[in-house]
C-alpha cells in the first residue's frame, strides 16, 4: 500500500523501478473483453495516479508536403485524455527525438530520448532515455508528496477527519500535558496513534472494535474545545504515557463512493475496484500526513501506523 500505481501508455516499454512504483503497461490486461477501448481508457484515467505516453517514431506523416516521423495517433489521443483527467503535473510525454509532436506542446519541456541501431539491426534507446527518466522520477517523487483533489473523495475525507478530530485531539493532548488525567490517573505525556486499516474489504467500524479489543484498550471520553469524543487508550506498565488509538471509520465513505462509481451489481471486487481503493487509501494517508506535518501540535503527538 506504500507504493504508488502508474499506467504507461505507448508503443515502448520503460523500465521504472518496481520497488518504487506499481507499473502497468497498456498490454497488462488493461483492455477487457466486451468493453470498448474508449470506455476502458476513460476508466483507467480515473484509476491511476500518473500516465506516461511514449511518443515513439512509429508512423510517417506528411504535413504541407513535408515528411515527418510521428507517434501513433491513438497515443496522442490518450495523452489528451489523461491530461484532462489527472492534470498537467501527472500526465507526461516521453518522446523519441525524431518524433514530431503537436504544435500545442511546443515550448513545453518533455522527456526526449534518442535511438540507435543495435548489433542485430533493431533500434534501441540510448542512455539518454535513462537520464531523462531519472529527472522525471525526481519530479514525480516530489508530486507524490503532495495531496491532490481527485475524482473520489479521499482528499476531502482526510481533511474532514483531520479538522474534525485529529487536530482537536492533538490540541487537547498538548494543552493538558503534563498533568493529563483520565479515569483518575495522571499522565505526563500522550500520543495519538492513527491506525490505517489494511483494506476496505470489511466494515471498518467492526474492524476498529476488533482491533481495540485485541489490544485490550480502555474506553473514555475527552472534552475538546468543540465537543466530547470517545477514545480508546492504553498505558504501558511503569510509564506515565497515554496512548490513544483511533481507526478512521470515515474511510467507509471511500468504499461507498467506489461502489457507486463502478455501479457495483455483484459480490466481490474487480481488479479496477481494488486499484481504486488502493489509490484512494494511499492518497488519504498522504494528505493526512501532510496536514499533520503542517500543524505544530500534531507533529509532536500524532503518528500514523
Amino acid at each position: 500500500m506504500g507504493q504508488k500505481t502508474f499506467i504507461i501508455v505507448g508503443q515502448s516499454t520503460l523500465n521504472f523501478p518496481k520497488e518504487d512504483y506499481d507499473c502497468y503497461l497498456w498490454t497488462d490486461n488493461i483492455f477487457k473483453n466486451n468493453e470498448s477501448f474508449l470506455e476502458t481508457l476513460i476508466k483507467s484515467a480515473s484509476l491511476f495516479d500518473f500516465g506516461f505516453m511514449v511518443f515513439s517514431a512509429d508512423d510517417e506523416l506528411i504535413v504541407r508536403d513535408k515528411h515527418f516521423e510521428s507517434a501513433r495517433d491513438n497515443v496522442l489521443f490518450e495523452y489528451g485524455l489523461f491530461l484532462g483527467r489527472v492534470g498537467l503535473d501527472r500526465a507526461f510525454v516521453i518522446a523519441q527525438q525524431e518524433a514530431k509532436i503537436p504544435t500545442d506542446l511546443l515550448g513545453i519541456t518533455n522527456t526526449r530520448y534518442e535511438v540507435k541501431s543495435g548489433t542485430d539491426g533493431k533500434k534501441v534507446a540510448t542512455d539518454s532515455l535513462e537520464k531523462g527518466l531519472a529527472k522525471l522520477k525526481k519530479q514525480i517523487d516530489e508530486s507524490i508528496n503532495l495531496g491532490h483533489l481527485g475524482l473520489l473523495p479521499s482528499t476531502v475525507l482526510a481533511i474532514s477527519y483531520f479538522e474534525g478530530f485529529v487536530k482537536l485531539a492533538a490540541e487537547w493532548l498538548t494543552e493538558n500535558t503534563p498533568g493529563l488525567e483520565i479515569d483518575g490517573t495522571q499522565y505526563d505525556k500522550g500520543i495519538l496513534k492513527i491506525v490505517m486499516p489494511d483494506s476496505l474489504d470489511a466494515d471498518i467500524k467492526k474492524c476498529a472494535m476488533l482491533y481495540y479489543k485485541k489490544l485490550g484498550l480502555k474506553e473514555a471520553k475527552i472534552d475538546t474545545k468543540q465537543r466530547s469524543y470517545p477514545i480508546h487508550f492504553a498505558t504501558k506498565d511503569g510509564e506515565d504515557s497515554l496512548e490513544i488509538y483511533d481507526m478512521p471509520t470515515i474511510l467507509t465513505g471511500i468504499d461507498k463512493a467506489i461502489d457507486m462509481y463502478f455501479r457495483v451489481g455483484h459480490i466481490g471486487k474487480k481488479i479496477e475496484q481494488e486499484l481504486a481503493e488502493e489509490n484512494e487509501m494511499n492518497n488519504f494517508r498522504r494528505v493526512l500526513q501532510l496536514l499533520i506535518n503542517e500543524d505544530a501540535f500534531c507533529r509532536e503527538c500524532v503518528v500514523i501506523i
